[in-house]
């Protein structure tokens, strides 16, 4: 059941919720319908129901699309585990589970019907003695959802189950942020919000150094949405309890979901395809709320006070760098560590390394910056923050009464603010508004991930059911901060009631190295996993954050990883951990100069990425997607490229020490190579150093600036250039003759006819019509503007 009020709804968004007084109400006339036997197939809004002979299972299909979910079974039971945390992670030792399987399936005489969209059809499920067991009640939400809510008859159920059959050719996406798999069939693993681990094993069995190692699958952002994208359609559950997957793991003829809950909902979703499918997820999670345009302009982090801050904008200034944020962590103080260069516990501005922040603020703003900060719910002892907090009782409790303490990420004795009440929220809110008062303009929202399972909350609620939750409490509560403000933020924590909460999410700390575990590879299945469960705009560390138990960061990694930023939703740097040992753009002054490069590609990129954006927010497609999203034969556990949006198919190098790799174009559709605007057929791509492979999809159009401003910030002083000052200038690309296309700012392409070869023309215009090589471009814009269109055939 989701937590109400936890998170903003969208007019768009629909409830979840069992309705027991809809079911009482029917209840009467469903059971005196007499519609047939319990083997007659029922229509539930488009969703035919079908229990098979002697009723131990049932199978779920929508009418048109065919088969969805085989000889479905339920479960329901009790069971029991230890667990502990430690830094974040969690270890669930001892588990056991007995759990009683429904024989048979009751409606009654309420079967061979047909039953309206809104209409709750109740089941009766019995044991194999016959005893009542259960009830699972069947609404047709929408033509494309079906609810199922199983609600065991037994006090003290805390364990429920949904099996199904696997249907030999399986695959499973979505289930959130993971670093090694795309497709998760075969494989089986729970869903709790934990720390990753540095680095990871293959494996789902902890390790000594549970506390420090990943196991497979563990994540900041796992999200209760099963994705069957062969057969396009989606299970996603409500929850906030842990979730068990097995997905033809044990018995390869079964996949289930197992929930540490007394009751299981779920939402079945039906498509034309899998991105269909997330589409319609988004409609019930919520969707992006636009961040401002200039959050969509490369960022650059600066720490260790006010002196680097500014060194660091003025090279970006002077190097001809495109930006529009610099990203101050250690706002608040650092201290050095063997572990590296950490920030302090506070909330509040050190003024000793920021001495007057909000002149510096005014000082970036017309340089062309916003400027950013840091927060997390961690408070730590030994701080002013934390006499702050004890005094306004806001800190979670321990079973004795006093601050819930544990050591955290930097060892210190740590607790977290209790989110689940007012109090702590407007304690937190309070002094975050301080922040942006004193002129940063967002910041990363760190961590959410350690909420202890035994903590005592002042609102009551039991920490266990608010866990998985508390990423999406803490995600909003930085919303109602920046609500109103021209700010955003960025977070890295999640669940499934996290998903539209915020605007930005970007991969975690990854190690700086090309390690397969949880080095650079890995950031593009993270991203892919986000994806397919609607997450729209996805970000990562350039080059990296972790250095513990691996090399800091090089040339060539951070070469690489930053090719891969500028074709990523949001382009970013971060200092890491060992940030004096680690590469950085000002390493040298040809890196330097390769990030002015690869930034002003980035910014280049804007009319597009913006758009995808922008549609992101309208109908729930992520700015990144799988290629198997859009392109027919593709392997569903690609993992080696992205799509950015429908046109650019983004292959970075992924190894280190060579000079390019093969790359796999999907067939059935002409390629080229973004660069040089050549056909290309994909196989060995010479990549060295400075570039990566890039390709866009025929039957696409990409505007792109035809004047490259240096930011998006409005008040950037001249001779900087801002969106305003390069506005009235496009240049439109038309791959294969293009296909429609809207801009962030309403600027709609829809281009007709089959080009007769290249061509290129220009043609100034509010709205209307032009013609170029055999294709017909209808554009309507919000301005005037002159438009460079050219045709790629």
């Amino acid at each position: 059941m989701w937590y109400k009020g936890l998170m903003p709804q969208p007019t768009t968004s629909r409830s979840l919720s069992r309705s027991a007084g809809t079911l009482l109400l029917l209840l009467p006339w469903l059971l005196n319908s007499g519609c047939g036997s319990a083997a007659d197939p029922v229509t539930i809004g488009e969703f035919i129901l079908s229990i098979e002979e002697g009723g131990g299972a049932f199978s779920i299909e929508h009418d048109g699309r065919g088969d969805r979910l085989q000889r479905v079974m339920l479960k329901a039971g009790t069971g029991t585990a230890d667990i502990e945390m430690s830094f974040g992670s969690f270890r669930f030792d001892d588990e056991e589970a007995d759990l009683v399987t429904a024989d048979s399936y009751d409606m009654g005489d309420a079967t061979g019907g047909a039953y309206d969209t809104g209409v709750a059809v109740p089941i009766q499920a019995s044991d194999d003695d016959g005893n009542p067991l259960g009830t699972l009640t069947l609404t047709a939400d929408t033509a494309d959802t079906l609810q199922l809510s199983w609600l065991p008859d037994a006090g003290g159920t805390n364990r429920v189950k949904l099996s199904a059959d696997c249907d030999g050719a399986d695959h499973f996406m979505g289930l959130g942020s993971h670093a090694m798999d795309v497709d998760h069939v075969g494989q089986a693993f729970p869903l709790w919000v934990s720390e990753p681990g540095i680095g990871k094993l293959d494996t789902e069995l902890y390790p000594d150094d549970w506390f420090m190692t990943g196991t497979r699958h563990a994540s900041s952002y796992p999200v209760p949405f099963l994705l069957r994208p062969h057969q396009a359609h989606g299970l996603f559950t409500p929850t906030t309890a842990r979730v068990e997957v097995d997905l033809c793991a044990r018995d390869t003829e079964r996949f289930d979901v197992t929930i540490w809950d007394d009751h299981a909902d779920f939402l079945l979703i039906s498509g034309d395809g899998p991105l269909q499918v997330v589409q319609t997820l988004t409609d019930y999670t919520g969707r992006l709320d636009l961040p401002p345009a200039w959050a969509f302009a490369p960022w650059n982090d600066a720490v260790r006070g006010t002196e680097r801050v500014t060194e660091v904008a003025d090279l970006l200034r002077e190097s001809g760098a495109a930006s529009s944020v610099i990203w101050t962590e250690d706002f608040k103080g650092a201290d050095e560590s063997l572990a590296g260069y950490h920030i302090s516990g506070e909330w509040i501005l050190d003024e000793e390394m920021y001495p007057d922040a909000t002149t510096q603020a005014d000082t970036l703003e017309r340089q062309g910056f916003k400027w950013f900060a840091y927060f997390s719910p961690f408070v730590i002892d030994d701080t002013e923050t934390w006499d702050m907090a004890v005094e306004a009782d806001v800190l979670i409790q321990d079973p004795a009464g006093g601050p819930y303490i544990f050591k955290g990420a930097t060892f210190h004795d740590t607790s977290m603010v209790d989110l689940t009440t007012d109090a702590g929220r407007d304690w937190a809110r309070e002094l975050m508004t301080d922040i942006l008062d004193a002129g940063f303009d967002g910041w990363m929202a760190d961590y959410a991930e350690w909420l202890p399972v035994d903590a005592q909350l002042d609102s009551g609620e039991d920490a266990m059911r608010v866990h998985n939750s508390y990423p999406a409490l803490w995600q909003s509560l930085n919303n109602e901060v920046i609500e109103s403000r021209d700010a955003t933020y960025f977070s890295r924590s999640g669940w499934g009631d996290a998903l539209g909460v915020s605007p930005i999410v970007w991969a975690g700390d990854q190690r700086t190295s090309f390690d397969g575990d949880d080095g650079f590879p890995t950031v593009i299945p993270l991203g892919l996993g986000l994806s397919a469960c609607g997450v729209a705009v996805y970000t990562h560390d350039i080059a990296g954050y972790q250095s513990q138990g691996n090399a800091p960061s090089t040339q060539e990694l951070w070469y690489r990883w930053a090719s891969l930023g500028a074709y990523s939703p949001i382009m970013r740097t971060h200092h890491g951990a060992s940030d004096v040992d680690n590469w950085q753009f000002d390493t040298d002054a040809e890196t330097t100069a390769y990030w002015a490069q690869v930034t002003r590609e980035h910014m280049r990129l804007f009319p597009y990425r913006y758009g995808l954006a922008y549609r992101a927010a309208q109908d729930g497609t992520p700015m990144i997607l799988p290629t198997s999203f859009l392109f027919g034969g593709e392997d569903w556990g690609r993992m080696d490229a992205w799509m950015l949006g429908d046109a650019l198919l983004v292959a970075p190098v992924l190894e280190a020490g060579v000079t390019g790799r093969e790359v796999s174009l999907p067939e059935g559709v002409s390629w080229y190579e973004w660069n040089t605007l050549s056909p290309a057929s994909g196989g060995w791509v010479e990549a060295g150093m400075k570039k990566i492979p890039v390709f866009a999809a025929a039957g696409t159009t990409v505007p792109v600036f035809d004047i490259i401003p240096d930011t998006l910030v409005e008040a950037a002083e001249a001779p900087l250039l801002n969106l305003d000052d390069v506005d009235h200038l496009r240049t439109v690309y038309l791959f294969g003759g293009g296909g429609e296309f809207t801009e962030g700012d309403g600027t709609s392409y829809r281009p007709t006819g089959t080009p007769t070869g290249d061509g290129e023309t220009e043609v100034t215009l509010t709205s209307g019509t032009a013609e170029v090589a055999g294709v017909a471009v209808e554009i309507d814009g919000p301005r005037e503007r002159t438009y460079r269109l050219i045709v790629v055939d």
